[in-house]
């Protein structure tokens, strides 16, 4: 199992799946290649010394974000990243995001903006961590802004949204910087909580979509 912790990321999760998850995801962003990729079960089962249902299971999930395509009789195929598809997600997120403010925002009380504000404090003390960390930050502040919608439709669009996009904000990461070392900056979700214990929701979602756009 020591072998799961090689490499330059801290492994924070419990979940022995998650932690192949994102060793597996960390190898497909190392090593991006012009050909097919095909990953192999059995390999893998090797590579991180463990039996096949927790490779499966970190397989499925990553067939579930968009990441692999499962080939029958011959292994995981590896899909390229399509930037069409992020600048569409994106899209969706906007319109999703603001449909959920602007549905919360009249009822906003202040023991929800005081979580809000309680995670954005909590956050802003993350910095030298791993790029998992900070999209994972990421992610949970907008889905908790949202969930104040009481939408779950809405919701459960938005959480597939963001598991999309995991990937290719780890893969810019890498790209820029040849590493995973990462820092948050909550500046803009700071601004969101302002905006909104000011009552503006006009300049709330104005940062909200700046945000979600600056990805």
């Amino acid at each position: 199992m020591d072998r799961l912790n090689d490499g330059f990321t801290q492994i924070k999760k419990e979940s022995l799946t998650d932690r192949i998850h994102d060793s597996i995801l960390e190898m497909i962003i190392k090593n991006p290649s012009e050909e097919k990729q095909v990953l192999n079960e059995k390999r893998l089962m090797e590579l991180f010394g463990v039996s096949k249902a927790p490779v499966r299971e970190a397989l499925i999930k990553l067939c579930s974000e968009g990441v692999l395509r499962s080939v029958p009789r011959f292994g995981y195929m590896v899909i390229r990243m399509n930037e069409q598809d992020i600048r569409d997600i994106l899209r969706m997120r906007v319109l999703l995001e603001t449909e959920a403010l602007e549905t919360a925002f009249p009822n906003l009380t202040q023991s929800q903006l005081a979580e809000i504000g309680e995670h954005v404090s909590k956050a802003a003390a993350k910095q030298n961590v791993d790029v998992w960390e900070v999209w994972e930050d990421n992610k949970q502040f907008h889905l908790l802004l949202s969930s104040f919608s009481g939408n779950r439709i809405l919701m459960k669009l938005l959480q597939e949204c963001m598991e999309m996009l995991t990937r290719s904000y780890a893969q810019k990461m890498w790209d820029k910087r040849n590493s995973m070392a990462d820092s948050v900056d909550e500046a803009q979700h700071y601004g969101i909580y302002q905006k909104l214990c000011d009552k503006d929701l006009e300049g709330a979602i104005a940062l909200l979509k700046c945000d979600i756009n600056s990805y």
